[in-house]
């Protein structure tokens, strides 16, 4: 009885070391990361729980979703040639490549001697996505179910994992793809202010990125940047598109795209971090802008960027109603509105930054 309870003790312990290294593992695992820190991470919790040479992660080529073949390892290197070899090897000895084998045999893959190996499929959908494979000299003990239990359990992880994160790209690519499409029905709309909204959304994400935003942050505001004005779908093409100077009715109209804006992308639950932005692009710092009348700080801070980047643009642009500005009349203008029409802080950064405003501005810089 007392061997029997020391047997399952160990059992016990060896299975709650188990599920504590895939939980550790569950939590460190991100949807956007990239594969290589992803089986990185794991080869590096791993390694310490199974003693071997070469633990590796080999994943396959996957055409349909443009995967290309990779190899991640820890310990001995050893050439792709020599992997490829002993995944032979070892399957033969159980023809069947989508079951886990450990085989402890005399394996002889190349003129380096003979290897213990166990190699551990990683599926997913019916798929296999790769192999994870632990290398162990002959002369060392034998593999035991301890590890290749683990060993499967990471890999059952990872399967779940990987097809995971394509599905996760493939609709980040779709997604974008659709803020790419929006952007361009705009530009075919007012086809005078092509390409407005990408170089907003670039010289925004300058600005955050000297102000200090995070990489969350530089993301939604370079959203923003080219949504900003999507609003204007909205407006008539007479009025958005009038070679002449706007009546002050045609302004009014003009003056609803960030609202329109705002209607537009609200139903969409990954655009609602950018709503602020695309509001509020138009206020300004003295509360004399649109479309609420915001004041000072209450407006956010995303705004506040994209208000400058928005005005350096429209400013160095043709219009149908006038050339784009030289460079030294638009800092003068952004001199005069520091901490009026715009916030300080990110007129100082755009102004300190002659280099960035030459290479967003359409015109020469002209001597002072």
């Amino acid at each position: 009885m007392a061997d029997e309870m020391e047997r399952l003790t160990e059992a016990l312990s060896i299975k709650f070391e188990e599920l504590s290294l895939i939980h550790q593992l569950s939590e460190q695992l991100k949807l956007d990361e990239d594969p290589a820190t992803l089986c990185d991470c794991l080869l590096n919790e791993l390694a310490p729980c199974i003693t071997a040479n070469t633990l590796l992660i080999d994943i396959e080529r996957d055409e349909e979703s443009g995967v290309r073949s990779r190899m991640f390892s820890t310990g001995q290197l050893h050439s792709p040639d020599f992997i490829r070899h002993a995944i032979e090897c070892v399957e033969h000895y159980h023809n069947d490549s989508h079951q886990a084998v450990m085989v402890n045999n005399h394996v002889v893959v190349d003129e380096s001697g003979p290897w213990r190996f166990i190699v551990v499929p990683i599926h997913g959908q019916n798929q296999l996505l790769g192999r994870m494979i632990a290398i162990r000299e002959y002369k060392s003990e034998e593999f035991g179910t301890v590890e290749a239990d683990l060993m499967k359990s990471t890999s059952m992880m990872l399967g779940v994992h990987l097809v995971n994160q394509r599905q996760f790209m493939a609709l980040q690519h779709m997604f974008e793809g659709m803020i790419g499409s929006l952007a361009s029905a705009l530009d075919a709309k007012d086809t005078y202010t092509s390409g407005h909204s990408t170089r907003v959304a670039d010289l925004s994400v300058e600005l955050a990125t000297r102000l200090g935003f995070d990489e969350d942050g530089v993301a939604r505001i370079r959203m923003a940047g080219i949504l900003h004005d999507i609003g204007k779908i909205g407006v008539q093409d007479s009025v958005l598109c009038k070679p002449g100077r706007l009546t002050e009715d045609e302004f009014e109209q003009i003056k609803q795209h960030p609202v329109l804006g705002y209607e537009i992308l609200k139903g969409i639950r990954p655009f609602r971090k950018i709503l602020p932005a695309v509001r509020h692009h138009h206020e300004s710092w003295d509360g004399t802008g649109y479309p609420d009348g915001l004041v000072g700080t209450n407006i956010p801070r995303d705004a506040q960027v994209l208000a400058v980047a928005d005005a350096f643009d429209a400013m160095t642009s043709d219009r149908p109603y006038r050339s784009g500005m030289p460079l030294d009349k638009v800092v003068a203008i952004f001199q005069g509105g520091r901490g009026q029409q715009w916030a300080a802080d990110v007129v100082d950064v755009l102004l300190s930054c002659p280099e960035v405003m030459h290479a967003y501005s359409k015109r020469e810089p002209t001597d002072s």
